[in-house]
């Protein structure tokens, strides 16, 4: 883990995203990015220092930006977390994914806004992080638990063009030292014997002892219903998906899974696209 990315626009929910970052980063020994993004109504890097004083509002703006980002530089480093800062301007959130592949950034922690996660997040813009991201994005949305999510459900369709990213999202569970499930939503399109999935499930989790992992499989209308039911029958605090950006894999393990599980759901959603 080189390091983990917050986004931040300073709200509520991306306080507790920082929060959980950091964390995060300390228990895997790694470093934390917070990164702004600011609206200039010029470029601001090309314009004279002299004539910043013509946009009053932009340059208190970017003052404050640089106080709230330096404190919560200060607030990892009190974590014994090494921290650094990257204020942006000009470049809209859906560069995001590109800032990430030229650092070298493993995991990008973001908040979500209001009672719909996708309704105000970063300016309704997490969504489109997720969609782009290589790397996992974890999507936190305001609650009362602060706490570090320990007891995972990653779901998984257990195809072939899975098996990578769900070896990077189980590394990432172990490496926090959190309890695994895994689920298979057996839904009426995609019937599949028991026997099936489970050499599926064993093939996915050769690498784990059996006794470390419990395998689950849940038949309901649909992945995100099945999803819902489980969560009520168990204590996962956080919920890991694979999604797939091409047609011809399972539809409703498409990206827009994230966007539905995010809105219906009150734990954190860590999505992956293949």
């Amino acid at each position: 883990m080189k390091n983990v990315l917050i986004p931040t626009d300073f709200s509520k929910s991306a306080e507790l995203a920082a929060k959980y970052g950091v964390e995060i980063a300390k228990q895997l020994n790694s470093g934390v990015t917070f990164l702004h993004i600011i609206s200039t109504p010029v470029e601001w890097k090309k314009i004279p220092l002299e004539k910043e004083s013509l946009y009053p509002e932009t340059k208190a703006a970017i003052g404050s930006a640089k106080d709230a980002l330096f404190k919560l530089e200060r607030m990892a480093e009190n974590q014994g977390v090494d921290a650094c800062t990257s204020l942006i301007f000009n470049t809209g959130i859906e560069e995001i994914p590109k800032y990430i592949s030229k650092n070298s950034y493993n995991l990008v922690v973001m908040g979500t806004h209001g009672q719909k996660g996708i309704d105000k997040v970063m300016g309704t813009n997490t969504l489109k992080v997720i969609n782009r991201s290589t790397v996992p994005v974890l999507a936190v949305k305001l609650t009362d638990r602060h706490s570090l999510p320990k007891n995972w459900v990653l779901v998984s369709d257990f195809q072939d063009e899975s098996r990578e990213k769900f070896e990077t999202l189980l590394e990432l569970a172990q490496g926090l030292q959190a309890h695994i499930q895994v689920l298979y939503v057996n839904t009426p399109y995609y019937f599949l014997e028991s026997g099936d999935i489970q050499d599926k499930m064993e093939g996915f989790l050769s690498t784990m002892p059996k006794d470390r992992v419990k395998r689950n499989i849940i038949n309901a209308r649909n992945e995100e219903r099945g999803i819902e039911n489980f969560l009520k029958s168990c204590e996962c605090d956080l919920v890991a998906v694979v999604t797939h950006g091409r047609s011809g894999l399972l539809p409703l393990f498409r990206r827009s899974m994230s966007e539905r599980l995010i809105n219906h759901l009150t734990i954190p959603v860590l999505s992956l696209n293949t």
